[in-house]
């Protein structure tokens, strides 16, 4: 059974991507998170304007996450765990049903 991916791109409040997401789930309820067709880690540091990714000019000073984003990828990193875990536990009682039935 093959499973179906969503890839997103997280975007902070000045349009630049900050993060990526493959999930199972689709997310349809928040404006920041940019539905991509793939894992694109090109994408990361760049501003999602208008359905185009643009590169920006970056400072030569190195970026050093807050702890709000860090603990954030924490959570997502931890929430996508928790689903493919949770996929995987489907796939098994799915297997024991399936062969405890008779034809």
């Amino acid at each position: 059974m093959e499973e179906i991916h969503f890839y997103y791109a997280q975007i902070n409040e000045n349009n630049i991507c900050t993060a990526l997401l493959d999930t199972p789930t689709e997310i349809t309820d928040n404006p920041k998170m940019i539905l991509t067709n793939n894992y694109d880690m090109s994408i990361l540091g760049k501003k999602y304007n208008n359905g185009v990714w643009e590169t920006v000019e970056t400072s030569t000073e190195e970026y050093t996450p807050t702890e709000t984003e860090l603990i954030q990828a924490e959570m997502l990193l931890n929430q996508q765990d928790i689903i493919i875990k949770q996929n995987e536990h489907d796939e098994v009682l799915a297997a024991i049903l399936l062969g405890q039935q008779t034809v």
